[in-house]
């Protein structure tokens, strides 16, 4: 039996996407995904491993693990996807959809966030 390692801190959050431009991520397995209140309200952390982002200067090729923390409608959409905002289970926790196909393969595709130049984000699968 593998006994769990400790771990302290945060995973780092993706960096906001520049108006009129485009990140491009995977999307980590959803037992990484959340719902947490900041001081600037709830917003959705959704786990990602970030492939290209025109603020970071040098991405590994393998991509980076991070959080993206978002209140924006794609964010939201996404989540909601996934998870039946209308039931929790017994520990308070939402449950997952049920889905006919893969999900985690869907999740493993490449997924493109724009940024509109009004600010409004798309969320598309590559």
């Amino acid at each position: 039996m593998q006994k769990d390692k400790l771990s302290f801190g945060n995973e780092p959050s993706m960096r906001e996407v520049p108006l009129g431009q485009s990140a491009v991520f995977t999307l980590q397995a959803i037992d990484t995904w959340s719902i947490k209140e900041t001081e600037y309200g709830e917003k959705f952390c959704i786990g990602i491993n970030l492939l290209s982002h025109p603020s970071y200067d040098k991405i590994p090729s393998k991509g980076m693990h991070m959080d993206w923390m978002s209140k924006a409608n794609a964010s939201r959409l996404i989540f909601f996807w996934v998870y039946d905002e209308a039931h929790w289970d017994e520990e308070g926790e939402l449950k997952v959809k049920p889905f006919d196909f893969d999900l985690a393969k869907e999740l493993d595709q490449k997924w493109k966030l724009h940024r509109f130049d009004t600010g409004a984000y798309k969320i598309e699968q590559q």
